[in-house]
């Protein structure tokens, strides 16, 4: 009967639905107005703020049919069911894991936006492929777990936010990673050595901070298709970047801009690069939302917050 009806599988892992339900529930309780507003697609069917269609009839994973949760969706190649994530089937994930995170200018969405850290919680989507949060006047320091919970990461956009602190010098623990995006926060600090040991490396944005002192050592060489510094008045030095010969995104170019670059630094430039080492993972067990209990390596901040969640 039900097959008559046009049952389509459901796409979402089952296991990625329960952490996607945590994750959701964590960042409307723990935080402001603004992650409610970014996930208020985040809903399934029988949910008292469910604001979608009904929901499909679909072919669970254990062969039963019916209305289910599927933030996934079925189509391998379109964004999700829910706003703002993607679920890719051609990027070398398992199927039904999200793959995209693209929670971006809540600040024009909201009155005040969300002025919170970066949530460690996003650690629970581990084979994210684009870690885009731009435009969210997110607080405090890049996290140093980055590497450690997304160690697929092709994109990484933290651009126009409020982050300070030092560029994490364990950019080159990010093999995959073709964007590396920080500009428009209040970064401080020399430039770190390791961006040319990014295997895969295309476009490095650090434009509109407060940077100083000379550039990293490897740079010498660095051929890179996009790298924008400019407007950093404080950098300093010489510049022996190379621009690559070709370009596949829209921002290409070597930008220096309102710096120093190119002229002697000052002797009160800094002369050291923070270090920053990787944050490593520690196992957590927490209580999904209807009540499973989930274990994952997770960093240790995140950990009490889940397993608050539904006290």
């Amino acid at each position: 009967f039900f097959c008559c009806m046009g049952a389509i599988r459901a796409y979402t892992d089952p296991d990625e639905l329960d952490r996607l339900l945590i994750l959701r529930d964590s960042l409307r309780n723990k935080y402001s107005a603004g992650w409610d507003y970014a996930m208020s697609t985040w809903t399934c069917p029988g949910e008292p703020d469910h604001q979608g269609p009904p929901g499909d009839l679909v072919i669970q994973w254990d062969g039963q049919i019916g209305q289910a949760c599927d933030p996934c969706g079925s189509e391998l190649d379109s964004w999700g069911n829910w706003a703002e994530l993607a679920c890719f089937g051609d990027t070398g994930a398992p199927q039904g894991f999200v793959t995209n995170i693209h929670i971006t200018d809540l600040i024009t969405g909201i009155q005040g936006g969300p002025q919170t850290e970066i949530p460690p919680e996003f650690c629970l989507l581990s084979e994210l492929r684009e870690l885009d949060l731009d435009g969210n006047h997110l607080l405090g320091k890049i996290p140093n777990w980055i590497p450690s919970c997304f160690p697929y990461l092709d994109e990484l956009d933290l651009s126009y936010n409020k982050l300070s602190g030092s560029i994490p010098s364990w950019m080159d623990q990010l093999p995959y990673a073709e964007e590396f995006k920080l500009e428009h926060n209040l970064l401080t600090g020399r430039i770190p050595e390791g961006f040319s040991k990014m295997e895969s490396i295309r476009v490095i944005r650090l434009e509109h901070n407060q940077l100083a002192g000379r550039l990293p050592d490897d740079f010498d060489g660095f051929e890179i298709e996009a790298l924008w510094l400019h407007e950093n008045p404080d950098l300093c030095g010489p510049m022996e970047a190379v621009q690559a010969s070709s370009c596949k995104f829209s921002e290409c170019g070597i930008n220096t801009k309102n710096t120093r670059i190119g002229m002697e630094c000052p002797a009160d430039a800094p002369q050291q690069a923070e270090l920053t080492p990787v944050e490593e993972l520690e196992p957590c067990t927490f209580t999904t939302k209807y009540g499973r209990p989930m274990t994952m390596d997770l960093p240790s901040n995140a950990c009490p917050i889940l397993q608050n969640v539904y006290i």
